[in-house]
């Protein structure tokens, strides 16, 4: 498994990768309509924008394996002037999980804002319901500074907490079990 910079033609499978984990994850906190028939129409969109137009700070990587894509990061440098670069996507195949590799997605990212970005944190928004992630973000060293309400696509409404480290440097020497 190696990480890589995402190119433009990585887009159909990251926006599928993208659907499947909210599929997963956000059964029961999203709208199921939109998770059974909307979401990877809705995702395609997404990263068909993002890879178009990408925004002068964005980054984005993948986690390849045998020339497959099992994880991505999408992160924007800077992004906000009290908490830093956002990470606005994290996500690992399903059968790709526990094995470190958004462990090693975090850390790559941590490495590339704190290179282009020096001196400012990271945070990221994670659904309050969503233990796993949130204990997987803990583990790495996150605080949660605050919670707000997210209206998903599809519709409804959940609650979102903002996940900050102040200093990305800690994730550079995440030890490899923590996932």
């Amino acid at each position: 498994m190696h990480i890589r910079l995402a190119r433009q033609d990585d887009g159909e499978a990251i926006a599928q990768l993208h659907a499947q984990s909210w599929r997963s994850a956000y059964r029961g906190l999203f709208n199921d309509a939109f998770l059974d028939n909307e979401v990877v129409a809705n995702r395609q969109q997404v990263w068909r924008q993002r890879f178009a137009s990408p925004k002068p700070n964005q980054q984005v990587l993948v986690a390849e394996e045998s020339q497959y894509i099992v994880g991505f990061i999408c992160a924007y440098g800077n992004e906000h002037p009290r908490w830093g670069t956002y990470i606005d996507n994290l996500h690992v195949a399903q059968a790709h999980k526990g094995i470190g590799i958004g462990r090693r997605l975090m850390a790559a990212i941590a490495r590339w804002s704190h290179q282009h970005y020096p001196d400012v944190g990271l945070y990221l928004q994670v659904l309050e319901a969503n233990l796993p992630a949130r204990r997987f973000y803990e583990k790495l060293g996150a605080m949660n500074q605050e919670s707000s309400v997210w209206e998903p696509p599809g519709g409804g409404s959940v609650v979102d907490l903002r996940y900050v480290w102040s200093r990305p440097e800690v994730l550079y020497t995440v030890p490899p079990d923590v996932e």
